[in-house]
């Protein structure tokens, strides 16, 4: 128990430093800073490209260093500390950047972040294989970070909007207000993963050939990505990942609009509300996991989504109106955005052991940056694409009423739109392989 709630606790950081990105940075662009939003949907594309491209190195750098203090401990600790500061300066609208300037310096800004993230999030993800390799136990082990995810997802939708509010309402002006908020919120995911580097110790030793630093080639890391894209688990994986997370990233940075300017709430209400995504996706775990038990992850994953997508059709043609239609709505962003972070992370990890039975080699850190890589993409993706229609209906992040035609869209970009990618995502899972029979038989195969 002690082992699991020690490496779930790096997952706060995960969640809450992605989900505040995802879903107030290009609000906080629009809003606070006055950046059109297919700008801001641009600056979001930068940033995807970017991390498309740190991605298989750092994937390539944690599967090579070697350490006193471990393969994935050092550099989860190196990354953590520029997370923290670029979640504060992410959110800074300095002075005396100039108005033509700004989109370059939030560019850099988001840059920076992805490179911390990936940094820290790689070699974390591959540190679960060095808890156990077992198909069972590795999916409690996920569930666990899930219940931090999950915690992290409540302190993004709960914290900041208030706080931003209450800031302003003592006096401070709307940017300071933000950059104080995400100041603390880089403070939060530091110590969470602190937290984690210090219980993993013995999961990750020392190596024997420690000191040695591996050497870089662009190529060696290309040849490295090209051989794992020829295991076919690992395209369906991506696949499905890349329509999860567009359809993710779409509904939560659309959601604070639909909130804000559909459903009319105030900050303290639009906080209360997207709370409940964290409430329903812990009360849901237990649920996932007997699914998981019962129909394998696949099944799971298709089932509840399946749900999600129904639902979200339902309240685009009958329109939420009430609270209770707000509560429901907030349920079925809880089905389409929560179930890929309890499973598929663990679905990577299977993929390992099957590249160890064809191949022979540990790549857990290569193996698992893929997931990274598609969730930069897909998240760049995914809200370039919803400032592009924001702006073709009509919206004005400077009015504080939008037009018929806004409103119509805010609510297609939370419903219907994000619901098509996540059918995507159905399919290719469905076509993943491998099932816990498939993974009893390679880990018999290796000899584990």
């Amino acid at each position: 128990m002690k082992d699991k709630l020690g490496y779930g606790s790096a997952s706060l950081a995960d969640s809450l430093s992605y989900n505040f990105i995802a879903t107030y940075f290009m609000f906080f662009l629009t809003t606070a800073v006055g950046i059109r939003p297919a700008t801001a949907g641009m600056i979001t594309v930068i940033g995807a490209v970017w991390n498309g491209f740190i991605n298989p190195v750092i994937g390539y750098f944690a599967d090579h260093i070697r350490t006193s203090r471990g393969r994935r401990r050092p550099l989860i600790l190196f990354s953590s500390i520029p997370l923290a500061l670029t979640l504060l300066f992410a959110f800074t609208d300095l002075p005396f950047v100039p108005a033509e300037g700004k989109p370059l310096y939030f560019g850099i800004l988001l840059m920076l972040f992805w490179l911390s993230y990936t940094g820290f999030l790689v070699p974390y993800l591959a540190l679960a294989s060095e808890y156990t390799t077992d198909y069972d136990q590795r999916t409690i082990l996920r569930f666990f970070a899930s219940m931090f995810n999950m915690a992290g997802a409540l302190v993004n939708f709960l914290i900041p909007s208030v706080a931003v509010e209450w800031l302003q309402d003592a006096g401070v002006p709307l940017s300071l207000a933000w950059s104080l908020v995400g100041g603390m919120i880089g403070a939060v995911c530091f110590i969470s993963i602190l937290l984690t580097f210090l219980s993993s110790e013995k999961k990750d030793p020392p190596c024997a050939d420690s000191g040695d630093r591996p050497g870089f080639k662009p190529a060696d890391v290309f040849r490295e990505y090209v051989s794992l894209f020829t295991l076919g688990p690992i395209r369906q994986l991506i696949v499905a990942s890349i329509a999860t997370l567009i359809c993710y990233s779409i509904m939560l940075a659309d959601m604070v609009y639909f909130l804000t300017y559909n459903m009319k709430c105030t900050a303290l209400q639009m906080s209360l509300f997207m709370s409940l995504r964290a409430v329903f996706g812990i009360l849901l775990i237990p649920l996932v996991a007997r699914l998981t038990v019962r129909f394998d992850k696949r099944g799971a994953f298709g089932l509840l989504s399946v749900i999600g997508i129904a639902g979200m059709a339902v309240l685009r043609m009958t329109g939420v109106g009430s609270t209770g239609g707000i509560i429901c709505y907030m349920l079925m962003v809880t089905l389409c955005t929560a179930i890929y972070w309890s499973l598929m992370p663990s679905m990577y990890l299977d993929v390992c052991d099957y590249d160890r039975l064809k191949t022979g080699k540990r790549r857990q850190a290569t193996i698992v940056s893929f997931q990274g890589l598609v969730e930069a993409v897909s998240g760049g993706i995914g809200t370039m694409l919803l400032g592009f229609l924001l702006q073709n209906a009509g919206f004005d992040g400077g009015a504080p009423v939008q037009t018929a035609s806004a409103c119509e869209w805010i609510f297609n970009c939370t419903t219907v739109i994000p619901g098509a990618f996540l059918a995507i995502a159905i399919i290719a899972v469905w076509r993943y392989p491998l099932t816990r029979s498939v993974h009893r038989e390679i880990m018999e195969k290796i000899g584990e």
